[in-house]
């Protein structure tokens, strides 16, 4: 089970359905993670009951359902009474004029590529993965959301020495080490083919970072852990909040459609030794 989105797409009166009643609402509605397109039909009172408003008022209105995403309604069933939305409640509303960190009565906004992602606090994490899978892998079932504990840390540049080879310092690679452990959990072997990755980087102080440079170390650390190699990725969108007491990365990964197919990435060779054996 989980948090899902449900948008409400019109209100209609229909037939009497099994339970008796004469003057029965219905609402077309859409959960994006069981189709980006198809519109479902079911009875209108659990959505009024949550919104304590009349079934006349509740088209365009956004709800949070705990759902089973695997079972997905058949296109058999159109009549709509047997669907059920366990903890069905109102989608927190966000005011389109709020700007990233204006209060609410909930929190500070967080906007996502044009869509807004839910306020709160790590309790919400799962919710945002979701929309994010949804935005850059619509329709995509084969995902994993990831949380990634502690300050979310910073690809720096690699350094360049007297006689102008560059290396990486060991802070970078220790973090990136830390990140595929934590990685390597949840993937016991590398995906392959194209990807899709979001994250919503969640930072301990205001100090200024380049989203890129957070991106770029999710994308090394998960280089043959996660994914074969980062050339993989052909979708990606990342995303900076504060959050001081929970400094975290709330990771999303999917499989992705791209014409830039991606299907013969393989597991990188492991670097050679100056002695001529490997690592």
């Amino acid at each position: 089970m989980s948090a899902t989105v449900v948008r409400v797409l019109a209100v209609s009166r229909g037939q009497q359905l099994d339970c008796g009643d004469e003057d029965t609402a219905h609402v077309w509605v859409r959960v994006a993670a069981w189709s980006p397109r198809r519109a479902f039909l079911t009875g209108a009172s659990p959505f009024a009951d949550a919104a304590a408003v009349p079934a006349e008022e509740l088209a365009g209105r956004q709800f949070i359902a705990d759902l089973d995403l695997d079972a997905v309604p058949s296109n058999d069933d159109t009549t709509g009474e047997r669907l059920e939305w366990p903890g069905l409640t109102v989608a927190p509303k966000i005011p389109e004029q709020w700007g990233v960190g204006a209060a609410g009565p909930d929190g500070p906004a967080v906007r996502s590529g044009g869509r807004l992602l839910p306020v709160g606090g790590p309790e919400r994490d799962q919710e945002r993965a979701l929309l994010l899978a949804e935005a850059i892998a619509p329709g995509c079932k084969d995902r994993k959301v990831i949380v990634l504990a502690g300050p979310p840390p910073v690809k720096a540049r690699h350094r360049v020495t007297k006689e102008g080879r560059t290396y990486q310092s060991q802070k970078d690679a220790d973090a990136e080490q830390r990140t595929g452990f934590m990685l390597r959990r949840s993937f016991p072997r590398p995906w392959t083919g194209n990807l899709a990755i979001g994250a919503v980087f969640f930072r301990p102080d205001r100090q200024r970072v380049d989203v890129d440079n957070l991106i770029k170390h999710v994308c090394d650390a998960g280089n043959g852990v996660a994914w074969s190699d980062d050339q993989q990725i052909t979708a990606v969108y990342g995303t900076v909040e504060l959050d001081a007491d929970h400094p975290r990365t709330v990771l999303v990964v999917a499989r992705h459609l791209s014409t830039l197919d991606r299907s013969d990435s393989g597991p990188r060779r492991a670097p050679r030794r100056k002695g001529g054996g490997r690592s």
